[in-house]
């Protein structure tokens, strides 16, 4: 007797599951959408979307959605929707417990800013991807101009790291360098500080503007990047802060195992 009341006790409740589960999901079902709260990931400062912006998108759709069942919102759309913002890494819509509609928004880290020869401008995103400049915010990053021929319009597929995965793309352009001498500065704290500026000269060679120092520096292109970082700061170590920033006009790295040095006139 006592074997078929233990038996009673784990049945019954094991049974009741499904009908208690089923008239939850019923629930759920019939709840009503009570508000839509967004939340941005601003943790790279950049403000390119804010909150007024991501229901705008969210209510061109034509539907408020507050007071509609949760059953009949279709999240996937909504993100779709939200994620045509050019300055929208992710987006994540889904219900809460409370019935509120969420969004959680990602957006794009632009790491330089490039200036074509032409006057236009845009973003490369540190998935090396182009981006539009944004009317609401303008990211404080690293500039590259000078001798830059592509223009965002040619360049709406353009993704760096593609181009490296696949030697033959016709596409490989300048940008290519910019983009790995970029990501170089950026993982460095004194170089982040220290270089305020790329440049693009007329033989299509990188050259450095740097925030101290009234010199400017030619890196070349994109190889041995280590070997000509480490040659510049035994410069600065050993050399121009005894002698001073202002005395050289030209450091050229782009030499194997030298720094040549001109002096100001």
């Amino acid at each position: 007797m006592n074997k078929i009341l233990q038996i009673l006790m784990w049945l019954i409740p094991a049974l009741g599951l499904p009908v208690i589960l089923g008239f939850a999901g019923a629930e759920q079902n019939n709840a009503l959408c009570t508000g839509i709260a967004v939340n941005i990931d601003n943790s790279d400062e950049n403000f390119f979307v804010d909150e007024t912006d991501i229901k705008e998108i969210i209510y061109s759709k034509g539907d408020s959605l507050v007071g509609s069942p949760v059953s009949q919102i279709n999240y996937n759309t909504l993100e779709q929707l939200i994620l045509k913002n050019p300055s929208i890494k992710d987006a994540q819509v889904y219900i809460s417990v409370e019935g509120e509609v969420k969004a959680d928004i990602i957006q794009r880290k632009p790491v330089v800013r490039i200036y074509n020869i032409a006057g236009e401008s845009f973003y490369i995103d540190e998935t090396g991807s182009a981006m539009p400049l944004s009317s609401k915010f303008a990211s404080r990053i690293l500039v590259a101009n000078g001798n830059i021929r592509e223009s965002f319009g040619g360049l709406s597929l353009f993704n760096v790291n593609k181009i490296e995965a696949d030697d033959s793309l016709a596409a490989k352009t300048i940008l290519d360098d910019i983009f790995d001498v970029v990501n170089y500065i950026e993982k460095d704290k004194f170089w982040k500080a220290q270089i305020q500026q790329i440049f693009v000269n007329e033989k299509n060679e990188i050259e450095l503007v740097p925030m101290v120092g009234n010199h400017k520096i030619i890196l070349g292109d994109k190889k041995d990047l280590d070997s000509k970082f480490r040659k510049l700061l035994l410069l600065y170590n050993k050399g121009l802060s005894k002698t001073g920033w202002n005395q050289y006009s030209i450091i050229n790295l782009k030499f194997k195992n030298q720094a040549i040095c001109t002096k100001k006139q």
